[in-house]
């Protein structure tokens, strides 16, 4: 009897044991199994998605220019209603994959409308983690960033601020079983696209005649006491042929006319003075080896409050350390006193790249000699905040606190978006009648001929 009690005991025992490691077991591949199944379906919908990208569209951002705005046409095919964005600014890796966002993400999403881009109403600030749909794999923690919900197979706007060399990119995030999983994502390059800003490489003619403005001529646009001239440049390729940078021709009061060259042949930067009525150079002379794609700083001045009467000082700096690099003296044996300066700037053979230019003209020195100061603050000026940055602010200021100068001219060549115009006027800051006024009146110069450019 007892042992039939034992045997039914253990029977009882095995059977309990059975059923619960059975019933462990169903539990245990009942969720791997739903994990599996939720996996497989968000897998499944990472291989459908599709992202269409149009080309980009840009606008360089004043004043300095090292910015850009750049927009996207983009397209979202995915089978389910909607899907969740992230777009954001990165700086390049070996491998985009591995890149996060980060607070400071300078891209966003708009609805494109015949008036402009709308803002979305569906922006919402993301916080968490965010997963790949193979084996639930953390990519990371997110945090103070912006996401968008967008409707699936509809078109909307990416716009982003970059500087060259950053790259966009799009994460394409979805909601599942309490879970953001990174379904997709895609990079855009700028900068291989061709972002950047058009600069003049050939002008027409502008004509400056003080008899056209509200002054007793001359001096205006070209003094015996103090002229100067300057502008930002780099060299696109090599010339193969004599290619001129400036061609200042000045008309004096006693018609003798002459030019200030300077031009380049090869990657030789040449500066020389012109007599117009014999067709001879008065003296020429190379000036300094260029280096393709970095930008120079060249100016000239004469005059004989400058100490410098019936001679032309010029002088070249680099970009990257504003220091000058060579200084000449060139002869003249003309007066310049006039009415008439024709400037001409660069070529059509897109030798050169041209970004802004600057005359002046001096009264006299004035109380404590503040004249030279100032007519040389116009120079330093330029040089200082770089060639792209837009100085008519600038020299609006400088010419009115000093009636000391005649006027001056400038000339902003930098464009940020296609198309550039075909003209582009000179500005003409001068003091009416020479004196007796307290605020400088405007001339704009007009250009004769059209413009041509290059991308940079």
């Amino acid at each position: 009897m007892p042992s039939a009690v034992t045997n039914l005991l253990m029977i009882i025992v095995t059977v309990i044991i059975a059923l619960s490691a059975f019933a462990i077991y169903s539990a245990f591949f009942s969720v791997q199994g739903l994990a599996f199944l939720q996996e497989e379906n968000v897998i499944g919908i990472s291989k459908i998605v599709q992202v269409a990208v149009s080309q980009d569209s840009f606008k360089g951002l004043p004043p300095s220019y090292n910015y850009f705005n750049v927009s996207y046409l983009i397209w979202i095919n995915s089978p389910t209603k909607y899907v969740t964005v992230i777009p954001f600014v990165a700086s390049p890796r070996l491998n985009p994959f591995y890149i996060l966002p980060s607070n400071s993400q300078n891209a966003s999403i708009f609805f494109s409308m015949t008036n402009g881009y709308i803002p979305l109403n569906t922006k919402f600030a993301f916080n968490g983690n965010v997963y790949l749909p193979q084996q639930t794999q953390l990519i990371g923690k997110i945090n103070g960033v912006y996401a968008y919900n967008l409707t699936s197979n509809r078109s909307y706007i990416l716009s982003a601020n970059v500087s060259n060399g950053q790259i966009i990119m799009l994460w394409i995030l979805y909601y599942y079983q309490g879970k953001w999983y990174r379904l997709d994502y895609t990079y855009l390059n700028p900068s291989n696209a061709g972002i950047g800003v058009y600069v003049l490489s050939g002008s027409g003619n502008y004509v400056g005649n003080s008899k056209n403005t509200n002054f007793i001529p001359p001096h205006q646009v070209t003094s015996q006491t103090g002229l100067g001239f300057g502008l930002w440049f780099k060299l696109i390729s090599n010339a193969t042929t004599k290619t001129y940078l400036l061609n200042v021709t000045i008309t004096p009061t006693n018609n003798k006319n002459f030019s200030i060259l300077v031009w380049v042949i090869g990657n030789k930067l040449y500066v020389g003075t012109y007599d117009l009525s014999s067709n001879k150079y008065i003296t020429q002379t190379y000036m300094i080896m260029l280096y393709q794609n970095n930008w120079y700083f060249i100016n000239f001045s004469l005059g004989s409050q400058l100490q410098s009467s019936q001679k032309v000082n010029f002088t070249i700096y680099n970009l990257s350390s504003q220091k000058w690099l060579n200084t000449t003296t060139l002869g003249t044996t003309m007066q310049s006193n006039g009415y008439i300066s024709t400037v001409k700037f660069g070529s059509s053979l897109k030798t050169v790249a041209i970004s802004q230019a600057y005359f002046v003209t001096l009264k006299n020195q004035g109380l404590k000699n503040q004249g030279l100061p100032n007519f040389y603050n116009v120079s330093s000026t330029m040089l200082k905040n770089g060639p792209l940055y837009n100085n008519t602010y600038n020299y609006n200021w400088t010419i009115v606190n000093s009636n000391n100068l005649y006027a001056i001219g400038y000339w902003y060549f930098v464009y940020p978006s296609y198309p550039p115009p075909s003209t582009i006027p000179g500005i003409l800051w001068y003091w009416p009648n020479g004196n007796g006024k307290t605020y400088p009146q405007i001339y704009y110069i007009p250009e004769q001929g059209y413009n041509t450019y290059v991308l940079i």
